[in-house]
């Protein structure tokens, strides 16, 4: 289990997504999502699968003593998610 402890985390990319909160602690931290997103389509097809454009994803992780900001733009985007448990998300901060 991994343990991260920082001041900011900053996603400035438009086309790629930070998954690597994964089994994590954040604690006392900034997550920030400043992510611009302009005519892109995020689609997830399949069983039990996951497509995203510039979006945070923490899974299975404790949050605690943090602020998360989304200030994400996006603007033509479709987002589609077909099939079983799926899930597909644009511009968007996931705290499972």
């Amino acid at each position: 289990m991994k343990t991260l402890t920082m001041t900011a985390v900053i996603a400035l990319a438009s086309t790629l997504s930070i998954s690597a909160f994964a089994e994590s602690t954040v604690g006392k931290s900034i997550v920030l999502n400043q992510s611009y997103n302009r005519g892109n389509a995020t689609v997830a097809v399949g069983y039990d699968n996951l497509a995203s454009t510039g979006s945070i994803n923490i899974k299975d992780s404790k949050v605690k003593e943090s602020i998360v900001l989304n200030r994400s733009f996006n603007r033509g985007n479709a987002t589609v998610a077909i099939g079983v448990a799926n899930t597909a998300s644009t511009g968007s901060v996931i705290i499972e």
